[in-house]
């Protein structure tokens, strides 16, 4: 069953990971890129929060920020912050964040093969990341390798666990790529588009297997695609980045029953299926801009459908959509709505100059 069908909105307890004001960047000799551009949200245990964007958004970049993953000429920016379980990790080493990966956050990429080395068996490199992490050896590391096997559905996991990835089918791979990252029983699971290379029918299957797991070991997820469908079935509540920022945020039925930003609603109509009586599928004109300079105004103005002057001028920050209301936020100077439009747009520049009035 879908998460927006059963799922609520909301995690209870506090966030197991928040973001505030993530700012990564990199420095080349041409330009500086603002690939992820004062970027917040929580993770609560349990819980799973979508980031959905086009390409070039700036999800992956978030999901390698946190993970203490982004290469030289890239870097996390002073003011950023990543609290995990209540700890800081800007500016932790790397022997520290080591420690970290896999036995506290896992990351599950997109192409499994990026994951597994050829030349070792599945087995043995699950084996690793006991021996890393929990100190196990030998029968025992291998008992919990078959286990670990078994508990992401791959039949006969005692003769799979001597196999190498290319004995293996693409969603087999997937599996056991998600079975290395539960090794060590992390609390947080990251998954970078971990369904894009599959076939719908194996694509569903993953999907169950993660809630599945979810529900087993109470993990947080953070779920990254660029497809709606996907983040419809199995988020919680969804994130919208464009161009390095969230432009909207909300409850994942709230965003898809009610969507407010314009680029939120161009990607929902651009469904297949959402729109059964047009004649062509409903595109987003124009491409995604590299961030390279300040946000002085509204980074999706060019694309917008909606916009006026102002959009030009003011930078939007992420405000509720109505004044009493929290929990929808969206940063465009069309909000919030209860209000007179100057009045907005005069809240949106407050909010810029004073950070404390902005969730961002």
């Amino acid at each position: 069953m879908a998460k927006s069908e059963s799922a609520p909105t909301r995690a209870e307890g506090e966030p197991l990971l928040r973001v505030e004001n993530l700012q990564t960047a990199f420095f080349t000799e041409k330009e500086t890129i603002r690939a992820v551009d004062g970027v917040s949200f929580d993770i609560r245990r349990g819980e799973t929060v979508g980031i959905v964007g086009e390409s070039g958004s700036g999800k992956s970049v978030t999901a390698r920020s946190i993970m203490g993953l982004v290469d030289s000429p890239g870097r996390v920016l002073e003011g950023s912050s990543i609290r995990f379980d209540g700890e800081e990790l800007t500016g932790k080493s790397e022997k520290e964040y080591r420690q970290l990966r896999g036995s506290d956050i896992a990351m599950v990429f997109q192409d499994p093969l990026t994951s597994l080395n050829p030349v070792y068996t599945v087995g043995n490199q699950i084996k690793e990341a006991l021996r890393l992490h929990r100190d196990m050896r030998g029968a025992e590391a291998t008992e919990e390798a078959i286990d670990l096997l078994e508990a992401v559905g791959i039949p006969d996991a005692s003769r799979r666990v001597t196999e190498y990835p290319h004995e293996f089918s693409g969603g087999m791979r997937q599996r056991a790529v998600i079975a290395m990252a539960l090794a060590c029983d992390p609390e947080l699971l990251i998954c970078d588009e971990p369904t894009t290379a599959l076939d719908v029918t194996i694509q569903a299957q993953i999907l169950e297997l993660l809630d599945d797991l979810q529900d087993e070991r109470d993990l947080a997820i953070m779920f990254i695609t660029h497809d709606m469908g996907v983040i419809a079935e199995v988020s919680d509540r969804v994130n919208v980045m464009y161009a390095g920022e969230i432009v909207e945020s909300a409850p994942v039925v709230e965003l898809f029953e009610n969507p407010r930003h314009p680029y939120s609603r161009g990607l929902l109509k651009s469904i297949p299926g959402n729109q059964p009586d047009a004649d062509r599928l409903s595109t987003i004109e124009g491409d995604v801009p590299t961030p390279n300079e300040p946000a002085t105004y509204c980074r999706f103005e060019p694309r917008c459908p909606e916009a006026f002057e102002e959009c030009t001028k003011v930078h939007p920050e992420s405000l509720g959509v109505t004044t009493s209301d929290d929990d929808h936020t969206a940063a465009c100077l069309l909000y919030p709505e209860d209000v007179p439009q100057a009045e907005a747009v005069e809240l949106h520049d407050q909010a810029g100059s004073d950070p404390e009035v902005s969730d961002r």
